[in-house]
């Protein structure tokens, strides 16, 4: 229940962030689109809801010591997450209230802002290193709606594909820039959260960080056929329908919002390891071997790792020729970007050897 409402409440900050920028941008450098006024305002709406189930989580826990109704006032008016989700009521009740008025733009954005300002403060990380963390999970949140959310807007609710050359030519720089960010904030929440990065794999937390991170392989490909093919294509007067292409990539990046809603919801392997924390898969996929705070990963090839290899290999050949053989249907290249995902996943983890 955690992990889906996080998800949602990534959803809903990706789908107004996205909005928000491109009804602020120009008409002219913009595809037309058609966003309904109602989807906005649930999504809004949605967000204090989704931000309260880690609330409810504290106050379940503290529920036997002390009451439910006890409980609830001294989660809501004494802790963080409970100061802060007061903070994101508040910003989603004005959120609400400008897009119901309809000219909500620039100011929304500003309010959206505020909201991942405070759900920020929330998170493992503040309570870890207060002002590093905040701000880390703040731009790395921030950055992230923004690029998600414009791409996935300008996907599905786009009517036409008019202005799409003047639309690249700004997303490309925001991606690039998003993407950037990501990468720096990523490493240093990375450096708060795990004492590092391949220690981590034998924990959920860990598992879910490799997961995500594998995403950005058809990610970047995608990203690179969407924005230097399909710009070769257009300025030649080549027939090119950007929507499928861009529709696969947004496919991807909310794949790794739902997966990072999913293992930041588990316990970080901050400092001891406890039992909690190791993942069930890696055990599984390492015959069940138990693991624990003093196991070592090393890597060694192994049958399965080579042929877990030659089909990721085959597999991501595939996926650069559908960008030049057009005739091979998008859905069918996300399908090949998942098993892209999966085979270098199970390469790696076939690879790990414990010592």
């Amino acid at each position: 229940m955690l992990a889906f409402s996080q998800a949602i409440l990534y959803v809903c900050l990706m789908f107004l962030m996205g909005t928000f920028i491109l009804k602020s941008v120009p008409t002219s450098a913009r595809p037309d689109i058609a966003v309904p006024k109602k989807a906005l305002l649930i999504a809004a709406i949605l967000l204090p809801i989704a931000a309260f189930i880690p609330v409810f989580d504290v106050i379940i826990h503290l529920e036997n010591r002390l009451g439910f109704w006890q409980a609830s006032m001294l989660t809501i008016t004494s802790t963080t997450v409970g100061l802060s989700w007061i903070a994101t009521v508040a910003f989603s009740v004005m959120l609400i209230l400008v897009i119901a008025k309809g000219n909500f733009p620039r100011y929304s954005i500003l309010i959206l802002t505020l909201i991942i300002a405070t759900l920020a403060w929330s998170r493992h990380t503040a309570s870890i290193q207060f002002t590093t963390g905040i701000i880390n999970d703040f731009i790395h949140t921030l950055a992230m709606s923004a690029w998600v959310g414009t791409l996935f807007v300008v996907s599905f609710f786009s009517k036409n594909d008019k202005n799409w050359l003047a639309f690249l030519k700004w997303f490309t720089i925001l991606a690039a820039v998003c993407l950037f960010v990501i990468m720096i904030s990523g490493l240093l929440l990375m450096g708060v959260l795990i004492p590092g990065y391949v220690a981590s794999w034998i924990t959920s937390y860990g598992q879910g960080l490799f997961i995500k991170h594998l995403f950005l392989i058809p990610i970047v490909f995608l990203a690179f056929a969407n924005s230097v093919i399909g710009r070769f294509l257009l300025k030649r007067d080549y027939i090119f329908n950007p929507f499928p292409w861009v529709r696969a990539e947004s496919i991807f990046l909310i794949c790794i919002l739902i997966v990072t809603a999913i293992f930041t919801q588990q316990q970080p392997p901050i400092h001891e390891l406890t039992d909690s924390m190791i993942s069930p898969v890696f055990e599984w996929l390492h015959g069940g071997i138990s693991v624990g705070g003093d196991t070592i990963l090393s890597f060694a090839f192994s049958g399965a790792a080579v042929g877990f290899l030659s089909l990721a290999t085959v597999a991501i050949c595939v996926f650069l020729m559908s960008f030049l053989i057009r005739k091979i249907p998008v859905y069918a290249t996300t399908l090949i970007g998942f098993v892209i995902v999966i085979s270098v996943y199970l390469f790696v983890m076939k690879s790990v050897v414990l010592l």
